[in-house]
């Protein structure tokens, strides 16, 4: 996870880098599903292929090692099935900011058209903001 702080003159820029995180999110988002659908592919052609070595008596089939590192993990020769729930995860993520930018988006759409001067200091976590602080001017 990063954490970014960023500083905005206004809240109408605040909206706009919502926005462009918004669309970075959704091209990536686009990426990653074309991603699984190849990885699905490849999945249920390796699922085939070891029902009829099974089939044909071979006893073992080559297998994955993962090696954990607490918050990660290390995946060496990933099967298609696992690389797939790799991804899957990763959809997820993406899905759950773009939620979360466009709730924010809707929340400051009612600030766009104040007139204030204001320092606005935004604290992005994984490029979605956490928190916001709006400090007046005096």
């Amino acid at each position: 996870m990063s954490t970014v702080v960023r500083e905005f003159k206004s809240v109408g820029e605040l909206i706009k880098f919502v926005d462009e995180q918004i669309n970075t999110h959704r091209t990536l988002l686009a990426d990653f599903l074309r991603r699984l659908e190849d990885v699905r592919v490849r999945a249920e052609q390796e699922r085939k292929l070891k029902d009829l070595l099974k089939s044909l008596g071979v006893a073992e089939i080559r297998k994955s090692t993962v090696i954990d590192l607490k918050e990660s993990k290390i995946i060496i020769d990933p099967s298609s099935e696992e690389e797939s729930k790799v991804i899957e995860e990763v959809v997820e993520r993406l899905n759950r900011s773009i939620q979360t930018l466009q709730s924010i988006r809707k929340s400051l759409d009612p600030l766009a058209n104040l007139d204030i001067e204001a320092k606005i200091t935004v604290v992005l976590k994984d490029g979605v903001p956490s928190s916001i602080l709006l400090k007046l001017s005096s």
